[in-house]
């Protein structure tokens, strides 16, 4: 079964200027196939167009999760994944 997860910013406000949401992404230790981002800032998918785009691209397992960015520009993640399919 494949797993996504979407890692919702809480505080995309205070986004850092060359803030790369991909490499971000990358350095998080995930147990999933594919993770997005999603963010109520313009550039970012909300959280129906991230649960969309998760199942087409074949994902049957799909999570939320808050995140918020650290001083160093990096995901840290808090709260229990929420199941939204799957």
């Amino acid at each position: 079964m494949k797993k996504g997860l979407i890692v919702y910013l809480v505080d995309s406000d205070n986004l850092p200027e060359a803030f790369d949401g991909d490499n971000a992404l990358s350095h998080l230790s995930l147990s999933c196939d594919h993770s997005v981002l999603a963010a109520s800032t313009e550039g970012f998918y909300d959280i129906p167009e991230a649960w969309h785009l998760m199942l087409t691209r074949g994902m049957q397992y799909i999570s939320c999760v808050k995140g918020r960015i650290s001083e160093v520009g990096e995901i840290e993640l808090y709260g229990e994944p929420l199941r939204l399919y799957g």
